[in-house]
């Protein structure tokens, strides 16, 4: 079964030639042909392109030419990524023809670095929902059992990867869209520290024939950013070093070096764990799995205190204001005259935010306000590396699901979302990790955050996390 097959294991066996790059893709394309008709993950198969690049990789290797470091690994984007010469849609059937003619940087890089691309996976449209539904593929299913959601924006590379569709998928994140599915599906996921990966290609933007630059001073190109779903924690590190870096469009992104997992000490990286970011309630079994992670780090020698960063309360509250006020102007323009064609819930998420922008005295004190917390919490950082946190308020949810009732409250989509909004406003790198189970026998995971660009620590005490729970 593919579902068993780990990104580093492929390429290894690729590498080595003891398995080739076209077996291990007609493997996938056999899983896809079973599984996506009912799933619905994945909404454009590229399986010529895939074969094409799959017959090269296994080229190159006869002839004694490394193809790269992700050989013959397949792997889905999410289709509010652009790739290059394969149908690019953000779900929406205002794009429902939109074949880019140039692909987003950190897509192209894992190409390049010898993974195969499978196609594109289905997503909200504009990633502006909670569940994988719009009026131009429909709804995707997850595959842990009927009438479950995958969650999102990036439900369709969970349900990909959580079947053994794709070794990985790559998503996006702003307000939780990877994390969550992540967390839904017992999944391992990165958030990379904002300015690591190019967010080149990141729909909506008008079709072109050059890449469009991110703006510098959007929130969401500042904040919102590329991020691989892998099955295993391993798995996300290699990923991450091949899309990092530069790529002379995003003027987001800055050169850091990235180290290595391997050299992280985790007895060295004391660590805070919290029941949430205290805006909204975690569900009390989500809670005690958060606190079981913790009390598992402490039996590896690692020092565990219980305590809620400083201003960590007041994030999400400052987050949800400035994406307010910042609205949604690029979905707006490109939507403008055909708002009809609009899946319900993004022609509303598009119509509010066209009310009159706040002036600037509000945006100046919304900024200021993000700024205090971010050194609040930066300066308690510097004695405790890493907090430890859940994912959501709740595991994986009904299809139907729109409230969700935790401690006698009923909290709507982006509530249960509240401590991946908190953690968004503060610029850190995330992993998500699968820790246990919901008393329904759900996975549930939980958010491993570390200092901006000290991703590779994330990964490392996420990684001793996951060997603890295994």
């Amino acid at each position: 079964m593919t579902s068993g097959w780990s990104v580093r294991g492929i390429a290894r066996r690729v590498r080595r030639r003891e398995i080739t790059a076209t077996q291990v893709l007609e493997a996938h394309l056999e899983q896809i042909q079973t599984r996506n008709p009912i799933l619905n993950a994945i909404v454009t198969l590229a399986s010529d392109e895939a074969r094409a690049q799959a017959a090269r990789i296994d080229e190159a290797l006869a002839s004694g030419i490394d193809p790269g470091p992700l050989a013959g690994v397949p792997f889905t984007v999410k289709d509010l990524i652009a790739t290059r010469g394969i149908r690019s849609t953000a779900g929406s059937l205002i794009l429902a023809g939109h074949v880019p003619s140039w692909g987003a940087t950190a897509t192209d890089r894992l190409c390049a670095a010898g993974a195969v691309l499978l196609g594109k996976t289905n997503c909200p449209e504009f990633g502006l929902a909670l569940h994988t539904r719009n009026r131009l593929f429909g709804e995707t299913l997850s595959p842990l059992g009927p009438g479950l959601s995958p969650a999102g924006s990036s439900g369709g590379d969970a349900a990909a990867v959580a079947s053994g569709m794709a070794a990985f998928g790559i998503g996006t994140d702003y307000g939780g869209s990877i994390r969550v599915p992540a967390h839904c599906m017992g999944l391992a996921s990165l958030r990379p520290t904002p300015g690591l990966v190019p967010g080149t290609g990141q729909l909506p933007f008008r079709p072109g024939p050059v890449p469009v630059p991110p703006s510098t001073s959007s929130l969401q190109a500042r904040l919102q950013t590329i991020g691989p779903i892998a099955r295993s924690v391993p798995d996300l590190w290699p990923l991450l070093r091949a899309m990092a870096g530069p790529d002379g469009i995003d003027g987001n992104t800055v050169p850091v070096p990235l180290g290595r997992p391997g050299q992280v000490n985790v007895k060295d990286l004391p660590v805070a764990w919290c029941d949430g970011d205290g805006s909204y309630p975690v569900r009390e079994d989500l809670v005690a799995v958060a606190e079981s992670a913790a009390r598992a780090l402490s039996g590896l020698g690692i020092p565990v205190t219980a305590c809620r960063p400083p201003g960590l309360d007041r994030a999400e509250d400052v987050y949800a204001a400035l994406r307010g006020i910042e609205g949604l102007p690029e979905h707006q323009a490109l939507a403008a005259g055909r708002e009809p064609e609009l899946t319900g819930y993004a022609g509303e998420w598009i119509t509010a935010a066209a009310a009159p922008p706040a002036g600037p005295a509000e945006e100046r004190a919304l900024t200021a306000a993000a700024d205090a917390i971010r050194a609040e919490i930066s300066a308690f950082m510097r004695e405790r590396p890493i907090v430890l946190l859940p994912v959501a308020s709740v595991p994986a949810f009904p299809l139907a699901a729109e409230t969700f009732p935790v401690d006698g409250q009923l909290l709507t989509g982006l509530q249960i979302e509240s401590c991946c909004r908190a953690v968004t406003l503060l610029k850190l790198p995330v992993t998500v990790v699968r820790c246990g189970y919901s008393r329904e026998g759900l996975p549930v995971g939980v958010q491993v955050v570390g200092r901006p660009f000290h991703d590779a620590e994330t990964i490392a005490v996420a990684a001793a996390l996951e060997r603890c729970t295994e």
